[in-house]
């Protein structure tokens, strides 16, 4: 093979790699360890506070924006967006409904710790580049509404949307409510009053819901801190249970992972019985692992390490199985969890995918420059499936 030629393409499952970064002035500006990402097959979607890249005095300009990135040109680009709240500086949440509807709930605002938000805020990212824009809109809220805490977790599933357990600083509870978005409506499911069967207050956590239940994954408070109890909440009963996961035999003990918390949790698109762990920090040490859970089993799996110790990042996974991880602080060594901030982005398959989703794949490795400089008719001519013809087409706006 001669030096011109290009190396071969392979299908890695299970192993992570630094994209490649854009060149200014379409790379994002370096965020803080506090964004939200959510995505599609074709684009990942950002939200938090960016630190200008400007020379400016002291004290450099902070706004939070929502950048979108293209899974397939590989580039960033800021997303013209009005009334992006700009009060929120942390503890916020951010979801998609169908891939087009963003939610952000939640948050506190400036100063930090001086105000939080119970507030949802709603935008059609289907209309970026319509002739009025996407426009944020307060969404107006009745029923039980949570009060203005902050440090909740919280989870989607269909029309609703649960948040469980908030703080206020000094003080922690783990109520659990309900928002239906057809109504606008909170309920108020469990309230924690000090009973035995109640989970004791915890603040960060993670949470999933499957079938029926939700699931509540570490944390720096409580009494379980390790993952080998999971805490369930029953939304039928309305009651707590405490279940014992199995730990993964083949890997040194404990066989599960350790005390962590701002590590990411996420759940497999297509098989939501299978949740992923990643990266966190246990205030001496950041952590590298990649663990699977399976909560038909409630079977621990050690899948893989990463390239690099993170924690305070962000993690999504594609709805065809592929997993991103942006930002998040990277320790300066292994001795000292502290590090600097990132605006890295790893991306890893964690599923075999459709075999067409693997040779698109393999197309944009050896033809991506040529699919994005060829008209539309062209396109068209070699054959390319509407989908990706018509995804070639709006990444092009991009550049």
């Amino acid at each position: 093979m001669s030096n011109n030629s290009i190396s071969t393409y392979k299908f890695k499952p299970f192993e992570f790699t630094v994209l490649q970064k854009n060149l200014e002035p379409q790379q994002p500006p370096l965020v803080r360890p506090v964004h939200s990402l959510v995505c599609n097959n074709a684009y990942l979607f950002l939200f938090g506070q960016f630190i200008s890249r400007t020379n400016d005095a002291p004290g450099q300009r902070v706004m939070h924006q929502i950048w979108k990135y293209s899974l397939d040109l590989v580039e960033w680009k800021i997303v013209n967006c009005k009334n992006v709240p700009q009060e929120l500086i942390t503890s916020y949440n951010v979801f998609t409904i169908s891939g087009n509807i963003i939610i952000i709930y939640g948050g506190i605002g400036v100063p930090s710790g001086g105000i939080c938000n119970n507030r949802m805020y709603l935008a059609n990212l289907a209309n970026e580049y319509k002739e009025n824009g996407m426009s944020f809109v307060d969404l107006e809220e009745s029923g039980d509404v949570p009060y203005k805490l902050c440090g909740l977790g919280v989870v989607m599933d269909g029309k609703y949307i649960y948040t469980i357990g908030n703080t206020t600083g000094p003080k922690n509870d783990m109520d659990v409510h309900r928002f239906d978005l057809s109504t606008k409506k909170w309920d108020l499911l469990h309230k924690s009053v000090g009973e035995v069967q109640d989970l004791e207050p915890r603040y960060p956590h993670e949470v999933v819901f499957y079938k029926s239940k939700i699931y509540i994954f570490a944390d720096k408070g409580g009494g379980v801190r390790r993952f080998s109890k999971i805490h369930m909440f029953d939304v039928a009963t309305k009651q707590w249970q405490l279940l014992s996961a199995k730990h993964d035999h083949r890997v040194p003990e404990p066989g599960y992972p350790i005390e962590r918390w701002y590590h990411t949790c996420v759940q497999c698109p297509d098989k939501a019985n299978l949740v992923y762990i990643c990266g966190g920090v246990d205030g001496n040490q950041s952590f590298n692992d990649f663990w699977r859970i399976d909560f038909d089993t409630l079977q621990w799996e050690k899948l893989c390490i990463t390239h690099r110790t993170v924690h305070l990042h962000s993690t999504e996974i594609t709805p065809s199985g592929r997993m991103y991880c942006y930002g998040g602080v990277i320790p300066f060594d292994d001795i000292n969890y502290r590090g600097i901030f990132t605006n890295t982005l790893t991306s890893g398959w964690i599923k075999i995918p459709k075999l067409k989703d693997i040779c698109w794949e393999a197309m944009i490795y050896y033809f991506k420059e040529q699919m994005f400089k060829s008209t539309d008719e062209c396109l068209k001519k070699i054959g390319i499936p509407q989908e990706y013809y018509e995804r070639i087409i709006e990444a092009r706006r991009i550049r």
